[in-house]
């Protein structure tokens, strides 16, 4: 992440909300931290929500993928059951909140509840310079990424607040810290802002329930199949390597953040953003530092080098 304006403090500074946080004693995550709980992938389907929903399934997990696509579902679930792994889709459109409350009232029914839930589910849009956008297409934007979040966020709230346990993941992404250059991206910064900022809300009205996390991961730019195939062509067509492959993260580098959120040795996190292109939640003493403090909050501010 880079630094960008400061946000206004929602809480006195003499008292910040870290204070409230459990203490903690560092841990070394382990592969199966995740046995016996029960996790809903939103976006699950491809890249980056893939990538996630194998990951937390090999550490143990139960996981339920879901999205409007369930072919893409159906490829990820037959990749893990090659691995023998608990998983299965369940197709719904999470922008319609009686598709949300059917898909979480199902793993309920037939898991029993959510402990952790990773809302992936989004994507670009209106491409276009503002003034030739179309505003249905930039609210749709708005709609898949930050309305989807909410609704699925409020789909599992009240179990996990009952449970006084549970793992909420939200997701940033481009523009949400600094503008993106050369591209026409009003919609999806504006977006992924905005989650940055439920995130940090969400965690605010409930930093009091010791055993309710919330946290946001920033996977960094990571090019899709498709991306990577129209890159590819060009390659052919000029004969240069294009520079974003040097920025661009593989999807498992996202699902390595997310694991590590979700084991012991993240424990003390919450009301965070965290992102694949820094590298302190590696390092006890760093985390350590963090841990107390409001650094890695929508306040823009960051561990010392």
């Amino acid at each position: 992440m880079s630094s960008g304006p400061l946000s206004e403090p929602i809480h006195d500074p003499e008292a910040p909300l870290a204070t409230k946080e459990p203490q903690f004693e560092l841990q070394r995550p382990t592969p199966d931290d995740l046995t016996g709980k029960v996790a809903v992938v939103t976006g699950g389907g491809w890249n980056i929500g893939r990538a996630i929903a194998l990951a937390i399934a090999r550490a143990g997990a139960r996981v339920v993928v879901a999205s409007r696509n369930l072919t893409n579902l159906e490829e990820t679930v037959a990749i893990g059951r090659a691995e023998d792994l608990k998983i299965r889709p369940l197709a719904g459109d999470l922008t319609d909140p009686a598709e949300v409350d059917r898909v979480f009232e199902d793993v309920v029914a037939n898991e029993g509840g959510v402990d952790v839930l990773a809302c992936l589910a989004g994507g670009y849009g209106a491409p276009q310079p503002l003034h030739e956008a179309d505003p249905q297409a930039w609210l749709d934007v708005l709609v898949r990424n930050v309305y989807t979040t909410f609704l699925c966020c409020r789909a599992v709230l009240q179990g996990m607040l009952q449970k006084r346990a549970g793992d909420i993941l939200t997701c940033a992404g481009g523009g949400a810290f600094f503008p993106m250059v050369d591209v026409h991206a009003t919609a999806y910064a504006c977006s992924k802002a905005a989650i940055c900022r439920f995130t940090d809300q969400l965690y605010a009205e409930h930093r009091n329930v010791a055993g309710l996390r919330i946290n946001c991961i920033e996977p960094g730019m990571t090019l899709s199949p498709l991306d990577l195939s129209r890159i590819e062509e060009e390659e052919k067509r000029t004969g240069q390597v294009n520079p974003a492959r040097e920025r661009n993260h593989a999807p498992e580098d996202a699902a390595e953040l997310v694991l590590w959120l979700l084991s012991p040795a993240a424990r003390g996190i919450n009301g965070r953003i965290l992102s694949t292109d820094e590298d302190w939640w590696r390092d006890g003493t760093k985390v350590a530092q963090v841990v107390p403090s409001d650094l890695y909050r929508l306040r823009r501010t960051f561990l010392p080098e």
